[in-house]
């Protein structure tokens, strides 16, 4: 065999072999572009849970410094039902959580209230709970906001957490005070307590573990709006969604998810009368 030939038996050998190479490539990068999380979660042992503080869903304790509530202890029985895989905490806040979904920041969020603009961006599983929202106040502006009608007014101050589903429905309801946006609950209840707002607009759990914090405060009976809470995953994963839906109706059967809402001084289904 002349050189020239050899030299052209190689040409095409590395040709046809960069090819396969490029080929075998581009199948796996798509095999791995539409991988269910549930299959990756299983396959690296580690599952990404992003969340926003909100009590008494997610908080951080603060003696021991540690992420407790309702959504980190749901979510720890979550990874041991998955293999007992390695929980990784992003922190985040209302506003940008299905952002996160949406650019695989984490691969669930724990709790989040299901709404229809946020059902366009992520997927969510069956709800967990339900309870009313309504308005929380000082006690000695109690006579002066006696319904929902005394803070619809455009003197009014109105605290809400940004992106929440509280926030949605509060504006949806009230047309005419001036809404105070903040980035966390915690923010938002202390301006009432602090006389920077004169109300907050929040589901009911977090009236009553505020209540409890802050016994100046009080609220007005009855429900503006109903939420809901359930997990939250990037849209289209329905073999995640399946799995996580299956997950939750056991919580439910074995009385596990009761237990744990009981823990924080709450249930899945809160009204205030």
């Amino acid at each position: 065999m002349t050189k020239k030939r050899l030299i052209g038996r190689i040409t095409i050998f590395s040709m046809a072999f960069c090819l396969f190479v490029s080929l075998w490539y581009g199948t796996f990068a798509a095999a791995a572009e539409g991988e269910s999380a549930l299959t990756r979660i299983q396959r690296t042992k580690v599952i990404k849970v992003g969340w926003a503080t909100w009590y008494p869903w997610s908080y951080i304790e603060p003696k021991s410094q540690k992420l407790i509530g309702i959504g980190p202890e749901v979510i720890e029985k979550l990874a041991e039902s998955l293999g007992n895989v390695k929980i990784e905490w992003v922190s985040d806040n209302w506003a940008t959580l299905v952002a996160g979904l949406q650019a695989g920041k984490f691969d669930i969020t724990y709790p989040l209230g299901i709404t229809l603009p946020r059902a366009l961006a992520c997927d969510f599983t069956e709800e967990t709970m339900r309870e009313g929202m309504t308005i929380m106040i000082r006690k000695e502006d109690a006579q002066k906001f006696k319904n929902y009608e005394d803070i619809d007014k455009p003197e009014i101050k109105l605290a809400t957490t940004l992106g929440t589903n509280s926030d949605l429905y509060a504006t949806r309801r009230f047309t005419k005070p001036q809404f105070v946006r903040f980035k966390s609950s915690p923010e938002a209840v202390m301006s009432v307590v602090l006389k920077k707002t004169d109300a907050s607009a929040n589901p009911a759990a977090q009236i009553v573990a505020a209540i409890k914090e802050h016994p100046t405060l009080m609220y007005l009976k009855g429900s503006f709006a109903l939420g809901k809470n359930s997990m939250a995953i990037k849209q289209g994963d329905q073999i995640f969604l399946n799995w996580l839906n299956l997950f939750i109706a056991e919580l439910k059967e074995t009385g596990v998810l009761e237990r744990i809402f009981e823990k924080y001084g709450t249930k899945r289904d809160v009204f205030l009368d």
